[in-house]
C-alpha cells in the first residue's frame, strides 16, 4: 500500500539532530507519516498525493523518453552515479566532474558503473549546454557508462504559494523545492539499474581510486545496519542501497515542500533509525567552484566579499 507508506516504519526517533528546528521537523514528519497510514489503514482508501494532481507520477515516469544519449544496460550494475546539472552565471563544472568520474575508473570499474547526468533546466539553452558537455564523452556513450537525461515540464508543479519554512525567503524556497523533485526524478529513473546508488552534483571532482575505495567502504559496513552512506562531506554524495532509491524517492514526494534535501535524507536515515553517520575518511570528493546554481546565494557571496575587500581597503580619510 504506497500511501500508507509500509516502507517507512513508524518508530522513536533515537539519532539526535542537531538543529533544533531539524529535530523538530524529525517528529512532525513522523507525525504526518503516523496520520497518513492510520488514515489508510482505517478508512481503507488512498491518502491524497501530489500525483493525483498531475506531477510527480512515478508510475507514469517514462524512462525511454527520459532518455536523450546513451543506453541502459541490460545487465544490473554494481553502482549507479546520478549527477544533477543546472545552468550557472558564468561558470560550467560539468565536465571536469564527467573527466575524473571516467578517468578515475579503470576499464574493469566501468563495466560495473553506470553514469546518469540529469539536466534540471527548464529553458533549452541549459539543457543544450549540458547535452553538449556529455556529447563529448560519445565512447562511454556508445558503451552505456553514460546516460543523458531530461524531465517533461509536466513532472514539475507551479511553484507559487510554496509552505516558507526555517525564515527561508520566498527564492531559496523555490529553488531548494525544485532540488527536491529534481532528486525525486534521478531517484526514480535510477531505482533498479544497480546494486547501489550514489548522488552527487556538477561541481565535484573524485579522487583517484574512488571507485575502489566504495567498494570497501560498502563491504566494511556490511554488518551495520545503515539507510545511507556518506561518500560526500556536504550534502552531496549520499549512497543507498537499491532497495532504498524509490522509497527514497516517495519519501522526497510527500514532503518536497517543506524541506531542503540534505535534511531530507537526514530524516530518512533516522526515521529507519541508522543511529551512527559513516562517512568516508578522507573526503573522496572535492568542490570545484563557488558559482551556485541559486542566484541568491551567488549574491550573498559577492556581497561579503564586497564589504570583506572594503574592510580590509584602504582608508579614505587623510
Amino acid at each position: 500500500m504506497r500511501n500508507g507508506l509500509p516502507w517507512l516504519p513508524v518508530r522513536r526517533v533515537e539519532t539526535i539532530v542537531e538543529q533544533p528546528q531539524a529535530r523538530e521537523n524529525v517528529h512532525s514528519t513522523q507525525r504526518q507519516i503516523a496520520v497518513q497510514a492510520k488514515k489508510a489503514k482505517d478508512e481503507n482508501v488512498v491518502t491524497p498525493k501530489p500525483t493525483e494532481a498531475g506531477y510527480m507520477n512515478l508510475n507514469a515516469l517514462d524512462r525511454d523518453k527520459a532518455l536523450v544519449l546513451g543506453h541502459r544496460r541490460k545487465d544490473k550494475g554494481l553502482l549507479t552515479i546520478g549527477v544533477t546539472t543546472a545552468e550557472r552565471q558564468n561558470a560550467s563544472y560539468l565536465d571536469a566532474t564527467l573527466r575524473s568520474l571516467i578517468e578515475n575508473a579503470d576499464a574493469s570499474e566501468r563495466s560495473l558503473l553506470r553514469l546518469v547526468v540529469f539536466a534540471c533546466d527548464y529553458h533549452e539553452r541549459g539543457r543544450q549546454e549540458a547535452q553538449a558537455v556529455v556529447s563529448a564523452y560519445s565512447e562511454h556513450i556508445q558503451s552505456g557508462l553514460l546516460q543523458f537525461i531530461v524531465a517533461p515540464r509536466s513532472f514539475y508543479p507551479k511553484f507559487s504559494n510554496l509552505k516558507r519554512t526555517y525564515g527561508d525567503p520566498e527564492e531559496r524556497v523555490q529553488w531548494r523545492s525544485k532540488e527536491n523533485i529534481d532528486s525525486v526524478f534521478l531517484f526514480a529513473y535510477c531505482a533498479g539499474m544497480s546494486e547501489y546508488f550514489l548522488q552527487m552534483d556538477d561541481d565535484l571532482a573524485t579522487s583517484p581510486g574512488y571507485f575502489q575505495t566504495i567498494r570497501s567502504f560498502i563491504k566494511g559496513h556490511s554488518e551495520d545496519d545503515w539507510a545511507l552512506l556518506d561518500i560526500g562531506s556536504t550534502g552531496s554524495g549520499k549512497l543507498f542501497r537499491d532497495e532504498d532509491v524509490l522509497p527514497m524517492a516517495q519519501f522526497m514526494v510527500q514532503f518536497w515542500q517543506e524541506d531542503p534535501v540534505d535534511y531530507l535524507f537526514l530524516f530518512f536515515k533516522a526515521l529507519r533509525v541508522q543511529k551512527e553517520r559513516f562517512v568516508v575518511k578522507p573526503p573522496l570528493f572535492k568542490h570545484l567552484g563557488v558559482v551556485s546554481t541559486l542566484d541568491l546565494k551567488n549574491r550573498e557571496r559577492k556581497a561579503k566579499e564586497a564589504a570583506k575587500a572594503k574592510k580590509g581597503g584602504p582608508s579614505l580619510r587623510v
